[in-house]
């Protein structure tokens, strides 16, 4: 096994679950998320600079996991839309209350995710890198290409944000 190899490996070991994970808070469903993970990793055996320090691929992978997921919603809205005649006869909704209790850590799992669904998109992904996938400040800014005093602003403000949830402002 060559060294790049080897490198590219530990990359992946060290990655593969962050990005998925954060693949999947986008699209929503495994299938979807394990494929966009999947072809981060292909662009980064094709295109990673293993030479980078491991905050730089981190970031680098984190926005080439944005791109995938840009691209993903792209190609979803241009799919022609089906109308009920289409349907398959017989075929009924499931019964939402049908659905077992949440477990206690998956109900503060659906919390922490309500709260980041009602903020703003750039609040979200700040909170998601720093605290979900453990990203210094600098990796953090790198990832979403901003400069870290700007990161540290948008924490403070998407915290503050997620605190008061009635507060209405933004800034």
């Amino acid at each position: 096994m060559s060294s790049g190899q080897g490198r590219f490996e530990q990359v992946y070991d060290e990655h593969v679950v962050g990005i998925y994970r954060f693949v999947y808070a986008r699209v929503g469903n495994r299938p979807d998320a394990e494929d966009l993970t999947a072809q981060v990793f292909v662009r980064a055996v094709e295109q990673l600079d293993t030479t980078r320090q491991p905050g730089q691929i981190a970031a680098w992978l984190y926005r080439v996991a944005q791109n995938a997921i840009a691209d993903y919603w792209r190609a979803f809205y241009r799919l022609p839309l089906i109308g009920v005649d289409h349907v398959a006869p017989g075929w009924e909704p499931a019964d939402v209350g049908s659905r077992p209790e949440p477990a206690p850590d998956d109900r503060a799992s659906v919390r922490v995710d309500a709260l980041l669904r009602g903020l703003p998109d750039r609040y979200r992904r700040v909170l998601e890198l720093r605290f979900l996938q453990r990203m210094s400040v600098a990796e953090t800014a790198n990832a979403m290409g901003i400069s870290s005093g700007n990161a540290k602003v948008l924490q403070y403000r998407a915290l503050r944000k997620a605190a008061l949830p009635g507060d209405g402002t933004d800034g």
